[in-house]
């Protein structure tokens, strides 16, 4: 890679790092709060992808340090829901997944002529956030 491809890299890794800790906090938080009558679904599923994104910041965090980054302890900023109904919180972690993979799309576009196996992880990555996308789209239908 070259330097500049490197930093952008990087950049992006602790970009993705920092949206992995704030879904920890954005799917715990939606947990603590959803409402509705048939709910302990939906909270086991909120508490799933908090514990996925936490998986996820460690594991970006481990490629940024095998890279030589230095991964600061951040979180983007959160935008509170003004409603707390599943519906409502289903949406935003709807939302939430797409952000995500934008940005891993981003990162693989970065490292595309880089390490085989880094190329395999962020791949993996990006059809894990893409099936929790399309596990929440009917999630969503179901409530309709």
């Amino acid at each position: 890679m070259t330097e500049f491809d490197s930093r952008k890299t990087l950049n992006l890794l602790q970009s993705i790092m920092e949206y992995e800790f704030a879904g920890v906090i954005r799917y715990t938080y939606y947990s603590l709060v959803v409402t509705d009558s048939n709910q302990t679904d939906i909270v086991n599923f909120l508490k799933e992808q908090a514990e996925e994104s936490l998986t996820h910041a460690q594991r970006i965090g481990e490629i940024l340090v095998s890279l030589k980054g230095n991964p600061k302890p951040r979180s983007t900023n959160l935008e509170e829901i003004e409603k707390s109904s599943v519906k409502d919180i289903l949406i935003a972690s709807q939302n939430h997944e797409q952000t995500a993979i934008e940005i891993y799309k981003q990162l693989l576009s970065s490292v595309r002529e880089s390490n085989p196996e880094l190329i395999n992880c962020i791949s993996d990555m990006i059809e894990e956030e893409g099936s929790h996308y399309f596990e929440l789209e009917q999630m969503i239908k179901d409530l309709e």
